[in-house]
C-alpha cells in the first residue's frame, strides 16, 4: 500500500502545471531496484511520519530503474548501482543530497531551517 501512495504521489508530481509545480518540494529517490535496502529504509521513515510530509508540502518520486530513467538519473547525478536522495526547494534549486537514507527528523529538521519553510511556518501561525 504505501509502494503504491509513493507511486500515486509521483505521478501527480509529474503531471503538476510547471507554475504549480514550485508550490512543492520534491524528494527525488533513485535507486537500482526496488529491493534496495536503502530505498526501502528512506520509505519507511518516511511512511511512518506521512504528516511531516504533507506539511512540509513534500512530493516523493521514486526512480527504480535506471535504463528507463536515464535522463532523470544522468540530470540530477544519480548512481546508476546505488541509493541517491535529492531535495528539490520550492524555487526549483537542489538543497540536500546524500548517498545515505536520512531519518524523517533529519529532513524535517533541514526543511525546517530553510527560510522559505520559516515563512511558511510564521503566516501559518498568524
Amino acid at each position: 500500500m504505501k509502494y503504491l501512495i509513493t507511486t500515486l504521489l509521483f505521478l501527480l508530481a509529474a503531471t503538476l502545471p510547471a507554475c504549480q509545480a514550485q508550490q512543492v518540494r520534491r524528494l527525488l529517490l533513485f535507486a537500482y531496484s526496488e529491493k534496495d535496502p536503502d530505498l526501502i529504509t528512506q520509505r519507511n521513515w518516511l511512511h511512518t511520519d506521512s504528516l511531516g510530509v504533507v506539511e512540509r508540502d513534500i512530493w516523493i518520486a521514486v526512480f527504480t530503474d535506471p535504463k528507463t530513467f536515464r535522463r532523470m538519473y544522468e540530470h540530477h547525478g544519480a548512481a546508476r548501482d546505488a541509493f541517491t536522495l535529492v531535495l528539490i526547494g520550492k524555487d526549483g534549486t537542489e538543497k540536500l543530497r546524500s548517498d545515505k537514507p536520512l531519518p524523517a527528523r533529519e529532513l524535517f529538521d533541514f526543511i525546517d531551517a530553510m527560510p522559505m519553510r520559516q515563512a511558511e511556518m510564521r503566516s501559518k501561525n498568524n
